[in-house]
């Protein structure tokens, strides 16, 4: 009779993150979320005031995570320079096709005829004849004049406007930077409550990476990770800048299709893809992946095709957004989630057995450790191993091993806990935490030892398990990958 392992030793390999929010904001709530199947929590700063109550939700995450008895990546989404509406009057208006509307920088109440806008040169930088879309696109304006605080515009598109509503300007030229005041803020929340991931929003160039990154480097968050979310045409037009100068890349599609449009968004996501896995990098797809779900339990079947074809692209985690932060049921969704994940990897395993579709991947780098990952991972299938155990100090060996697409998962033994929560992000790795400082173990055979009791007693390793194990020689040599061992555990 076959072992009953561990959840984190199941047949899903792609990495799911939810959405911190509303419908689960107490630490019971995420703790389902978490034994349901999710790899990392995105806390989003639009739906935040102030950047102390970051330290709160993150807290609350950790303890959740504990109690889940899980490793359990946190990331930090930054609002960047998103032009919104202001307040209105009534709940919500409805302008019909040819209404004049304006949009006006002083703080008014929203009503039939105009609202206010945050971003305070608007008039300045539009030209008549813009098309301004609001809420991704459901209502479009167009500029016919601007005043010194006023932007007057006639209704393209009709529909619905309420508070908060985000714009749109893809063929404008705005001055704004990516990140803003309240973005700095927030990254220095980010770094103080130990999150493991920032994401940028807007990224245009290398540029708006550098200038966060030189924040982060000067201010204690050298650690922290930057994720660059791709929605804007300027940053597909720099995109192999922007992978190079980011640790992490998000297809983030709803700003996307609004500015290049929806039909050209599947294209972008696979050029996107592929060239992150490429450049050896963790890729996310987020947004509407199950948007039913926020108002019903159950995906569309539509939905399910994009979450699968989003993993057979090759990206390293799906995202729910509203599915978890505002759904009816976010566990619900989770789990869905997972089951596609589950469902498309077996599937994915079947076709790198059976054909030739998946050729072995040709990075842009050749060196010691893409050349030993690739030779761990050719031992696996030619020996039919159950796991591969690479030990790492920085993430790098298991994030190589993830971008081979091995047939097994592959547990990543570190010493460091930001790691070990950092690796939640990287497909098929199951990170594992050991008790024992790297440099307090001299010898490889008794690294291996501690490392496999501890995954005993984890359930994730059993008897009779046979494992390639990677690792470097000195023990916790930063880069020194040059040893692979071939073992069975007894």
């Amino acid at each position: 009779m076959k072992p009953i392992r561990h959840a984190k030793a199941s047949l899903k390999k792609t990495k799911v993150i939810a959405t911190y929010g509303p419908a689960c904001a107490n630490q019971k709530d995420i703790q389902h979320l978490i034994a349901s199947g999710v790899d990392v929590i995105r806390i989003n700063s639009s739906h935040l005031k102030e950047a102390s109550e970051v330290a709160p939700i993150v807290n609350l995450i950790r303890k959740a995570a504990k109690k889940a008895k899980s490793h359990v990546g946190i990331m930090l989404d930054l609002q960047g320079p998103k032009i919104r509406l202001g307040d209105f009057k009534e709940k919500q208006i409805v302008l019909k096709e040819g209404n004049p509307y304006s949009l006006n920088t002083e703080t008014i109440l929203g009503d039939q005829k105009a609202c206010h806008i945050s971003y305070a040169k608007l008039p300045q930088e539009l030209k008549p004849g813009e098309i301004i879309y609001i809420d991704d696109g459901k209502v479009q304006l167009q500029v016919k004049r601007c005043d010194v605080n006023t932007v007057q515009c006639k209704t393209l598109r009709g529909g619905k406007l309420s508070s908060r509503k985000g714009l749109n300007l893809p063929h404008s030229n705005l001055s704004v930077s990516a990140m803003t005041k309240k973005d700095f803020m927030f990254a220095d929340a980010a770094i103080d409550s130990g999150c493991d991931y920032v994401a940028i929003s807007f990224v245009s160039c290398k540029k708006d990476l550098l200038l966060l990154r030189e924040y982060l480097d000067t201010h204690d968050g050298k650690e922290l990770h930057i994720i660059a979310k791709i929605e804007r045409q300027q940053a597909l037009d720099n995109i192999d800048d922007i992978i190079d100068h980011s640790q992490a890349i998000m297809v983030a599609r709803g700003d996307l299709g609004v500015e290049i449009g929806v039909e050209n968004v599947p294209k972008a996501q696979k050029m996107i893809i592929q060239k992150t896995n490429y450049k050896i990098k963790p890729v996310i797809v987020a947004t509407q992946m199950l948007e039913s779900m926020i108002y019903q339990e159950t995906a569309t079947r539509a939905e399910a095709s994009d979450v699968a074809n989003a993993i057979y692209d090759q990206c390293d985690a799906v995202m729910l957004s509203g599915e978890t932060a505002v759904g009816i049921s976010p566990v619900s969704a989770v789990e869905t989630m997972v089951n596609i994940c589950q469902a498309t990897d077996a599937h994915m395993l079947e076709r790198k057995e059976d054909t030739d579709i998946f050729q072995k991947r040709v990075f842009y780098q050749a060196d010691t450790p893409t050349i030993m990952c690739k030779a761990g991972e050719r031992i696996v299938e030619e020996t039919k191993s159950d796991f591969i155990l690479s030990f790492t100090s920085t993430g790098n060996t298991p994030r190589i091993n993830a971008k081979l697409y091995p047939p097994v998962p592959i547990i990543s033994p570190t010493d460091d806990i930001s790691i070990c929560q950092r690796m939640c992000l990287y497909r098929s790795v199951i990170p594992l935490l050991i008790g024992k400082k790297f440099k307090d173990i001299h010898r490889w055979r008794d690294m291996i030892s501690v490392t496999v009791e501890q995954a005993k007693a984890e359930s994730l390793l059993f008897k009779g398990d046979k494992l390639v194990v990677l690792a470097g020689i000195p023990i916790g040599l930063s880069g020194g990958l040059n040893s692979i061992r071939l073992i069975n555990v007894k």
